[in-house]
Formats: C-alpha cells, structure tokens, sequence
C-alpha cells in the first residue's frame, strides 16, 4: 500500500509542475539570473527591418518579397535570442574572437568620431620637407652574379681566389648580355636567393645581400663582368647592367601624394591620443613575470638537490 501512495504522489500534475518550474528557475539561475520581462523583450524596429531589407537588396541585386523579408526578420530574432542567451550563460567571456571582434568594433567607434584640422600649405611643406626620402626616386641597380661561397672552398682565401679565375673566365666570354651567353649560370656555386634582379633598390640588396654589397656595387663599371664584391654570404662576380641615380622629389610633383600621407600620419596621431586617455580611466597591474622561467625549463639558479 505505501508503495501504491507513494506512486500517485509521484504521478500528481501540481507536483510534476512545480518540479518543472524549480528546474526551470534554476537553469535561468545558472544562465545569468531570474528570468527578467525586459531582457526576454525583443522589439524588431522598423529602421532594423529596412536594414536588413537593404542588405539583402546589397547582397542580391533586388528587393526581398514579403515573403523573404518574413524569414530574414526571423532569422534575426532567432540570431539575437542566442545571442543574449549565450551572454546569459557567460559564452562571451574569455573568448578570443569576441574579444578582438569587440576591441575592433570599438577602435572604428573611435576613428568615426576622430576629427583632424586641415593641413595647412605650411604644414604641408614642412611635412614634405621631413619626409622627402619617402618621395624621390630611389638608387637601383639591375644586375646578375655568380657566387661563391668560403663554406664550400674551406677559406675565404680560397673562395676569393676562385671569384677570380670565374671572373677571368667571363671576362674571356665576352661581357654582352646576349642570351647566349649563358656561361655565368653554370659557374659558382649554388645560392639560395636569385641570380638576377631588375631595377632593385640599395636598401632592397641591403637586405638581402648586406651592406657592404650595395657599398661594392657603388664603384662597378656598367655594362661588364666585375668583382669580387664581398657580401655575407661570401663572394660574387656582378655585372651591372644599369645603374640609375637617385633623384630627389620635387614638391608639387607629389603634392596629393604628400597630402594624404600628412592626412593619414595626423589621424593616426589623433587615434593613438584618444586610445591613451582611455587608457588613463585604468589602473593597470601587471603580475610579475617570474613564471617565464618555469616554462624555459626552470630557475637556472635553482637548487637541484632540492626536493
């Protein structure tokens, strides 16, 4: 009998209710709190409806039916419940796409509202007059070259040596840059980087070659095989065939030019003011480092006798 009691206890509809609704208020609880009227309110504006009208039409090439406009009502009353459902839940901490989606989305909120006086014609010389390196026509040198390199010669006098007799040998070739004169290709020895490059700047070979090759090509003769011309990678025989000078810019060639770029430099100048006083509303502490040590393996200065 007790268990037949108990049984029609368990099966009682006011108890099954309110069973579902203890769980149903804990769930909330857990997902951010007690069910509130106004965060469970959705008011789809009209502004929003022709938003979303016009983003199709964008996307599409025509307007939506009343049909379309329906589903993509929906579709964003179905996107923004899941939205406030996952901030319910706490789904948008931590997250590193939310997060950078977020600094991103306020960084533009920031660039909108930044305004940057005119620049004056003053201004506008003095800029120029700063940056006129960014403006002219740089040195460029078009060039092929055989390497060869100490690692594979066991010295750098040896390597030096060998640079000499390649170069000997093309010179005996002849210095015309036909496209039968292939001989150059076959010498030296293998380089990871090309063996020709067109109309490249000092600062380009600089870094692909090093200083001190840029500085050896300043004195080659144009038009035949040279060398050696030392760079970090060992020695080369060049043969220059074009050698342009730089030119400086004249200002009112590259006005607009200019123009933008003072623009441009103003705004960013303007964007980092306004991030630094955002900044300054924040007290901010950084924990000490030590842990790096811990990921590198440990304190060197560690004692290991210690447990």
């Amino acid at each position: 009998m007790p268990d037949s009691r108990l049984r029609r206890f368990l099966r009682d509809p006011l108890l099954i209710f309110l069973v579902i609704g203890v769980t149903v208020f804990a769930l909330d609880r857990m997902a951010g709190g007690v069910f509130d009227p106004e965060s469970r309110s959705i008011l789809v504006t009209r502004e929003q409806v022709i938003r979303l009208a016009d983003l199709w039409s964008a996307q599409i090439g025509r307007l939506p039916t009343a049909a379309e406009l329906d589903s993509l009502v929906e579709d964003h009353v179905r996107e923004e419940i899941l939205v406030r459902e996952a901030a319910r839940m706490g789904l948008d901490q931590d997250d590193t796409i939310v997060r950078r989606r977020l600094a991103q989305k306020m960084s533009f909120l920031i660039e909108d509202t930044i305004v940057v006086d005119e620049v004056s014609d003053a201004d506008l010389a003095s800029y120029f007059e700063e940056n006129a390196d960014r403006y002219g026509d740089a040195q460029r040198f078009t060039l092929r070259h055989v390497y060869v390199s100490p690692d594979r010669r066991g010295s750098d006098e040896e390597a030096a040596r060998v640079a000499e007799e390649i170069l000997e040998q093309l010179r005996a070739e002849g210095n015309t840059a036909a496209p039968e004169n292939t001989l150059w290709r076959r010498l030296g020895d293998p380089f990871m980087l090309r063996r020709e490059y067109g109309r490249r700047t000092a600062v380009d070979l600089a870094e692909l070659f090093g200083g001190a090759f840029v500085d050896g090509l300043a004195s080659l003769p144009v038009g035949e095989w040279a060398g050696p011309v030392e760079s970090a990678y060992g020695y080369h025989i060049v043969r220059l065939s074009a050698r342009t000078e730089a030119k400086p810019a004249v200002f009112e060639e590259v006005r607009r030019r200019v123009l933008e770029d003072a623009r441009r430099d103003a705004r960013d100048a303007a964007n980092r003011e306004a991030h630094e006083r955002l900044r300054e509303r924040y007290r901010v502490e950084i924990e000490a480092l030590d842990f790096i040590s811990e990921l590198e393996g440990g304190d060197s200065d560690t004692d290991g006798d210690q447990p």
